[in-house]
């Protein structure tokens, strides 16, 4: 009886250390890959972070990058936000929370980029100021004539300003209804594969998904509703 006892308390501190969590402080990071101190092999395993004691965040790693749900807290233990990596890059929904548990903001990743409403990447690069430059001419001193001359007239050209660009809007497609598309993989209208947005509603008149397609697949940000109109999940094709 006695060596059962002490093979149970065995099995169980086993157990124990091979649930136990590592401090995120004793990882390395080398080139944006985790090791831990001394080992050559990039750490695959639970990890959690404390300050002063109080849990930070903590989630898991596989081969040295973030993977799977990670969730960061307040000082008081309440969430301050949750989502998901994909190796080492954050990936779908990211919820905030303000410290009184309401929700703050919702974003969606897309290979560690944040994704506009629309489902585009957002770039940088893209956002462009044009920079208007004014042109002063100097003044032209006026020079007195010998009384044996007449006067040299100086003639001043007039630089004229440029017109300001227009940017034209687009007019936007209206989506079409689900019901009038036709096919099974690929979708068609009229015989043709269709691209533009489509909307599909429920039996009760709430949405029940909307997208869009792009020759006759779909593309892009898809929304997609519960019963009640309510947002349930967002999918990108």
């Amino acid at each position: 009886m006695k060596k059962i006892i002490q093979i149970s308390a065995i099995i169980l501190m086993l157990a124990a250390c091979s649930s136990e969590r590592l401090n995120f402080q004793q990882l390395q990071n080398r080139n944006g890959i985790y090791f831990q101190a001394n080992k050559d092999k990039p750490y695959t395993g639970e990890i959690v972070s404390f300050v002063n004691g109080i849990t930070e965040f903590e989630g898991q790693m596989e081969n040295g990058l973030k993977k799977g749900t990670w969730t960061y807290f307040y000082p008081n233990g309440q969430k301050k936000m949750e989502g998901s990596f994909t190796e080492g890059q954050k990936e779908g929904n990211w919820i905030t929370w303000k410290e009184n548990g309401q929700q703050e903001k919702l974003e969606i990743y897309k290979t560690g980029k944040v994704l506009t409403a629309d489902g585009r990447l957002i770039d940088p690069e893209a956002i462009v100021t044009d920079t208007v430059i004014e042109v002063v001419a100097e003044p032209v001193q006026a020079t007195v004539a010998a009384p044996a001359r007449p006067a040299r007239k100086t003639v001043v050209e007039k630089q004229e300003k440029p017109e300001p660009r227009v940017v034209r809007e687009e007019p936007q497609q209206q989506p079409i209804a689900w019901q009038r598309l036709r096919g099974g993989p690929v979708k068609t209208l009229d015989g043709i594969p269709y691209t533009g947005p489509v909307v599909k509603y429920q039996s009760n008149g709430e949405k029940e998904l909307d997208g869009y397609f792009e020759r006759g697949r779909k593309s892009g940000k898809w929304t997609y509703y519960d019963k009640k109109g309510n947002i349930k999940v967002f999918k990108y094709y």
